[in-house]
């Protein structure tokens, strides 16, 4: 069930999202989620039970543990995961309701006018239709300005023809500032290397504790390994957002304004757009 569920959620991601935001669920899944759940497990799976101090004190080791990692380095991980993926799921969600909305719309102005005259009658929205019609551009307008661009560029015009370019922008802020944010907490939290000696001053110990930790050369490797792929997952985002003001850039500039009503056109024109 979860791996058609993941199915289903790239297709989303491949309908409603430009090339580098697919490149970057790519190495999501790739490198974040299989890393963290296949070979983090493996090389933290005794993180605790094979972490010895040199004293028999009674709770010292467990104290100066939790002084040596706040928080499990795998669960770390998956916080992260979960935080920098949550505004694209979000996001789709937002997508799918708004592009079902406007099919919905557009199904029920053509009902109404074979009713009233037939398909060729001209229609005239009601004001909440007019908000809705809109926010949708003409596909052949999106076509012919695009003709020879690019696919990359035709993605981002239909997410912008679709009314969606807001909230992409949004969701792909959060993400990048959640990315921003973990990469921090965790260069604080764990810095750069698992030292191979922890040095412990707490309750209940009598006095200054050495402990030592399991395979500190593998797990240092491995950190360094989560810090490039959130260094590759910030690239690849800030990429994007330099990407998406370029082409706003160059929207304006080459005199692409807001999508015209289509109240007052034929339903039958209306009905040849099909969001995909």
């Amino acid at each position: 069930m979860s791996w058609v569920y993941l199915t289903q959620l790239l297709e989303k991601v491949d309908r409603h999202s430009t090339f580098l935001s697919k490149l970057w669920i790519t190495t999501f899944l790739i490198f974040r989620i299989i890393l963290t759940t296949v070979a983090g497990e493996s090389i933290y799976y005794d993180e605790q039970g094979s972490f010895a101090c040199n004293t028999a004190q009674p709770g010292c080791e467990n104290v100066c543990y939790d002084s040596f990692a706040p928080l499990s380095h795998v669960r770390f991980w998956v916080f992260q995961s979960i935080a920098v993926a949550t505004p694209t799921i979000l996001y789709l969600g937002f997508a799918v309701h708004r592009i079902t909305r406007i099919e919905y719309k557009r199904d029920e102005q053509t009902k109404r006018a074979k009713r009233a005259g037939g398909p060729d009658r001209v229609v005239e929205c009601t004001e909440k239709e007019e908000e809705v019609v809109e926010e949708v551009e003409v596909e052949e307008e999106a076509e012919g300005e695009e003709d020879g661009k690019g696919k990359q560029h035709n993605e981002r015009w239909r997410i912008k023809t679709d009314g969606l370019m807001v909230a992409y922008t949004l969701q792909l802020l959060a993400r990048t500032l959640a990315e921003v944010g973990f990469l921090v907490g965790q260069y604080l939290m764990y810095g750069l290397e698992v030292a191979p000696r922890f040095q412990c001053v707490r309750d209940p110990c009598l006095n200054s504790v050495d402990c030592f930790v399991s395979r500190p050369t593998e797990k240092t490797v491995f950190l360094l390994v989560m810090y490039a792929v959130a260094g590759l997952s910030l690239l690849l985002q800030l990429s994007e957002i330099a990407y998406l003001g370029l082409g706003a850039i160059h929207d304006s500039l080459s005199g692409r304004h807001r999508p015209r009503s289509r109240c007052g056109a034929s339903p039958a024109r209306l009905a040849l757009r099909h969001v995909n």
